[in-house]
């Protein structure tokens, strides 16, 4: 939440009953799109409308930041409120874990390189070349907070990247871009290589089976998937069939 209110500091809301919070949203601004996340009511507080009125109110502020499409990863519960408001389906956003494991093999491979910030303008322009939309100055965000940042190189050329946090959760790669799946594979083996016995977490675009048939060879879960969804013209889809994990799911 510290990295969505430094992005968009004032792209989220909440609603409050007698002053008191029940209901939030965020949302990101990435110039003709954006996102909407993190859409949450206090249980006794829902199906009265609250979250329609947050929704509407974070398409209303994405609109006016000049966004013409609005995109969201949407979970089941949710879904039919999206639909309603005019949302289409994209794809499935499948979501995976490892589970922890103290007996896991050193990773091997000597091409993967530490991301340094002279990296990032070269590692930015190949995240828009993927996903679609500038994210630059979000990304920076999710570098400065990352304690593993990884670049893999062709020819001299960045090709793929990846950032991998902490969470309550386990460790997280978010995001990882590779123009090659093989790249992809060798950067999510470091990631688990330093997660050191964390548990790992992975979400990915299902178009991309490459990745998605390599996380079940190395030992990946299947958990609960969402639902990539669109309000508006089909713009800055990017190709998720690079995309090896998504940033998150409030920004796809």
């Amino acid at each position: 939440f510290t990295i969505y209110l430094e992005h968009d500091p004032d792209g989220c809301f909440v609603a409050t009953i007698e002053d008191r919070p029940v209901g939030m949203v965020t949302t990101a601004s990435f110039g003709r799109s954006g996102w909407i996340g993190n859409l949450i009511v206090e249980p006794e507080h829902r199906s009265r409308g609250i979250g329609r009125r947050l929704m509407e109110h974070g398409i209303d502020h994405l609109h006016r930041a000049g966004a013409v499409t609005v995109r969201l990863e949407g979970d089941p519960p949710g879904i039919p409120l999206y639909r309603s408001l005019g949302f289409v389906d994209e794809f499935e956003s499948c979501r995976f874990a490892l589970p922890a494991s103290d007996d896991r093999p050193a990773a091997t491979d000597l091409k993967n390189e530490v991301m340094t910030a002279e990296d990032f303008g070269e590692v930015a322009a190949l995240d828009r070349r993927i996903v679609g939309p500038d994210r630059r100055s979000y990304l920076e965000l999710k570098f400065e907070a990352a304690e593993l940042a990884l670049v893999r190189r062709r020819r001299g050329e960045i090709t793929a990247s990846l950032l991998a946090s902490p969470t309550n959760k386990g460790f997280r790669i978010a995001p990882c871009i590779a123009l090659v799946p093989e790249d992809a594979r060798c950067l999510i083996e470091g990631a688990i290589f330093a997660a050191a016995g964390r548990p790992v977490l992975i979400g990915l675009p299902a178009p991309n089976t490459a990745v998605l048939e390599n996380l079940v060879e190395m030992g990946f879960e299947r958990r609960a998937s969402s639902l990539r969804m669109r309000l508006g013209p089909n713009i800055d889809s990017g190709d998720p069939t690079r995309v090896a994990a998504i940033a998150s799911g409030a920004v796809g």
